[in-house]
């Protein structure tokens, strides 16, 4: 529903949504198209003090895909760059070529899907937070208090540094 609320935004007059999605698709076995070559691409799962090791070392980025108005939690992993999965595909060219990218999520259910496609536009991503932020939480590692819009989101454009 978030994406035909995105398109019908942007002016498509004809946008319709299939309310239960894609679980609700394979149910009534409709048919489907599954891409093989996507299907393999391998993403590596960090331990939350993996990714905290990591990140002291500035060869590393992180982005956080959750939703915009996602209300759970306004925690975030100090220096995490959001950007909602929703508008990775026009947004991942103001990513940093030159970095290996970790990407987090609420609970690891977004991030594989991003990490799949970082992959395929040729950025080298070193992999996704296992169990999201709600593991980091759990794991009683720091986050800063910030919501979206609040300067640490990725610009719709940039130079690819």
């Amino acid at each position: 529903m978030r994406a035909a609320g995105l398109a019908a935004q942007r002016g498509y007059s004809r946008v319709y949504t299939f309310i239960g999605g894609i679980p609700e698709w394979r149910r009534f076995n409709y048919p489907m198209t599954v891409d093989p070559e996507y299907q393999r691409i391998p993403v590596t799962r960090l331990e939350p003090r993996r990714v905290q090791e990591l990140l002291r070392d500035p060869a590393y980025f992180l982005l956080d895909v959750r939703p915009e108005d996602f209300q759970r939690d306004a925690g975030f992993i100090a220096g995490a760059r959001h950007c909602p999965l929703v508008h990775l595909g026009e947004r991942f060219p103001a990513l940093p070529a030159n970095r290996k990218i970790i990407i987090s999520d609420w609970a690891m259910k977004q991030s594989p899907a991003a990490a799949k496609f970082l992959t395929r536009k040729g950025y080298t991503v070193a992999g996704v937070l296992l169990g999201g932020m709600e593991r980091w939480q759990a794991e009683r590692l720091p986050v800063e208090q910030r919501t979206p819009g609040s300067g640490l989101d990725l610009p719709e454009t940039a130079d690819r540094d």
